[in-house]
């Protein structure tokens, strides 16, 4: 039964009646039968009359007042459907792991690999934190109901289980990530990044790690260290943990034939940092006839480079004009660098000088406050040796005072010698001990301040390299090593957005494990920075933004006081989050047929 209204104009005014009306159908038409009229009524009468005919047409209809009704609980849900859409629709990813019967033959699986590599990877974009506190936040979301999985099985042995079977599937996801991104976009294979970090672990001990000095966090008795190969927009392909680590120079080869071996590699073009630069890397390089190259070299290194003369710029302060500099024979690359092409070596390497007037003032600054710190600190060495109260042996004292050199990095910069001295305690000993003298370094400074804010690109491409498509320009290849930060860029999100360390599991294959986690995590993160890159959404300007507003839109279960009655329903999308939908193509997250599929309705 419906209200039905009728408009009428009479003497210039209009006039609305009622009637009460039920459906038939007769053939293939559909009709009404009025039952009765019912003449005009205020629209809050017939609000109510058509709300009271409701309650008869469904059987989850109901009278109720907004006191009557009770927020149950709420999950988060946007977000994770989000990442959900990017895991499915623009990687495929559950397709590498395991069905449940392919690595369970005695019991059925509650929950399938994919899945609990999904949760994992989610957790780790979203909320990261230890597996222990991983099943606490899988209940706040709505993933069992976006899976379609029993959230009760979701426990912490279930997930240590199968961060065993993931870390299997290593191999299977690098080739398969390699395999797309050649075929997707071939261009960004051309040119590849290779970098080193490392972490560390709390608690317990594992194979996998070894005592070291760690980039950020000091000595720590329990080190790893990360390798991570990505291609030119900044996706991950390849990955390990090195073990038996040394320096960061030993390990360039060997992966570089694993590399070859894993992915067939044809020619590319690979970019790394000069902490891996030793003439022996770059020969191997260059006899592979897989790789060119394109990286860097250490200040105490350019001496050793033909063409390289550094009283050329000897006159260079941090108020050098740009028409100097250009005087100079440097061509400026933009606002912060200028350059030099030095040619081709007697080896077949082309050097390209870069100076950046920045790096200059830097490295000044720098170096004259690490300089006057050491020599606070060899004042309070010199003091307590003239107020020692025994006898001081002179090759212990040397060892200290080459320590504080050490640790302020000014061995070059300042010298020291030992005077032999007796002095007198208050009680009347002899005491031998050393008067200290200190001083700076006047022409070793000065031969450093030469290459203050240079540094030197090195690469085996050269005017005569082949295929000629390899062929780069200075410019081009100066932009392809200041584009290694991609890859640094993703060591700094594992480390901190998806805190990778400190790492809290312990066996070699859990830690390996983590770390491939925390990559399908990174691989879904760049994808959403690189989207953002070719169409930007207002007040979003980052992956971290995306996910908190998208955070926002919950999945809330409801109820009616004094009714056995419980439904969820989805918050209301806002304006932003729709177009973030938008921009990514997954608009059905928010729509009533998906939305229906997993048993929730819109508000």
């Amino acid at each position: 039964m419906q209200l039905l209204s009728q408009s009428r104009k009479k003497n210039g005014k209009t006039y609305t009646y009622y009637s009460l009306a039920k459906s038939y159908r007769e053939g293939k038409k559909s009709k009404k039968e009025i039952i009765c009229y019912i003449g005009s009524l205020t629209p809050l009468q017939a609000r109510q009359i058509r709300n009271a005919l409701k309650i008869t047409q469904t059987p989850d209809t109901f009278v109720a007042t907004f006191d009557d009704l009770r927020f149950v609980d709420h999950w988060h849900y946007l977000d994770v459907a989000f990442l959900n859409h990017l895991w499915d629709a623009e990687w495929d990813l559950s397709m590498l792991f395991p069905l449940p019967d392919e690595t369970s033959k005695t019991r059925k699986k509650d929950i399938p690999t994919m899945d609990i590599a999904k949760v994992l990877t989610f957790y780790r974009c979203l909320d990261p934190g230890s597996y222990l506190s991983a099943v606490d936040w899988f209940n706040t979301t709505a993933c069992d109901l976006i899976l379609g999985i029993d959230g009760t099985h979701f426990n912490e042995s279930r997930i240590y289980r199968e961060l065993t079977v993931v870390e299997r599937q290593k191999g299977k996801i690098e080739q398969y990530l390699y395999k797309k991104l050649k075929s997707s976009d071939e261009e960004s294979m051309r040119i590849i990044f290779y970098d080193l970090s490392d972490s560390y672990f709390e608690g317990k001990s594992c194979q996998l790690a070894s005592p070291g000095r760690t980039k950020s966090h000091g000595f720590k008795s329990k080190r790893i260290v990360l390798s991570l190969l990505v291609n030119s927009n900044g996706y991950p392909f390849s990955w390990d943990i090195l073990k038996d680590y040394t320096t960061d120079v030993k390990t360039l080869t060997g992966n570089a034939d694993r590399w070859k071996k894993k992915f067939n590699l044809p020619k590319i073009i690979l970019v790394f940092d000069r902490g891996m630069v030793s003439d022996d890397n770059l020969l191997y390089l260059e006899d592979s006839k897989n790789y060119l190259y394109i990286t860097a070299m250490d200040k105490n290194q350019l001496s050793g480079v033909e063409g390289f003369e550094s009283e050329k710029f000897k006159n260079f302060t941090e108020e050098t004009a740009e028409s100097e500099i250009i005087s100079k024979g440097l061509t400026k690359y933009d606002d912060s660098a200028y350059y030099k092409d030095l040619g081709v070596d007697s080896s077949d390497r082309q050097h390209i000088l870069v100076f950046n007037p920045d790096l200059l003032k830097d490295q000044r600054k720098a170096r004259e406050k690490l300089t006057r710190m050491a020599e606070d600190a060899l004042a309070e060495e010199r003091n307590s040796l003239l107020a020692a109260k025994r006898s001081r042996d002179k090759k212990p004292t040397e060892k200290r005072i080459d320590k504080i050199l050490e640790k302020f990095k000014v061995n070059d910069c300042l010298g020291y010698s030992l005077e032999n001295v007796i002095i007198t305690t208050e009680k009347g000993s002899p005491v031998r001990t050393f008067n200290l003298k200190y001083m700076r370094k006047k022409e070793a400074i000065e031969k450093a301040m030469l290459t203050d804010g240079m540094w030197m690109l090195v690469t085996n491409i050269t005017k005569t390299t082949e295929p000629e498509k390899f062929r780069l320009s200075p410019e081009e290849l100066i932009r392809a090593y200041r584009d290694k930060n991609r890859v640094e860029e993703g060591f700094r999100e594992l480390k901190s957005f998806l805190k990778f360390q400190p790492t809290f599991v312990y066996t070699d294959e859990h830690v390996r494990a983590h770390y491939t986690i925390c990559i399908l995590g990174y691989l879904l993160d760049v994808t959403v920075t690189n989207k953002l890159r070719e169409a930007s959404v207002r007040d979003m300007s980052s992956v971290s933004k995306v996910y908190s507003t998208l955070a926002r839109c919950e999945v809330a279960k409801l109820g009616v006081r004094g009714i056995k009655c419980e439904g969820k329903k989805l918050m209301s999308l806002t304006d932003v989050q729709k177009n973030i939908m938008q921009m990514f193509n997954c608009k059905y997250l928010g729509e009533g047929g998906y939305l229906k599929s997993i048993g929730v309705k819109r508000m």
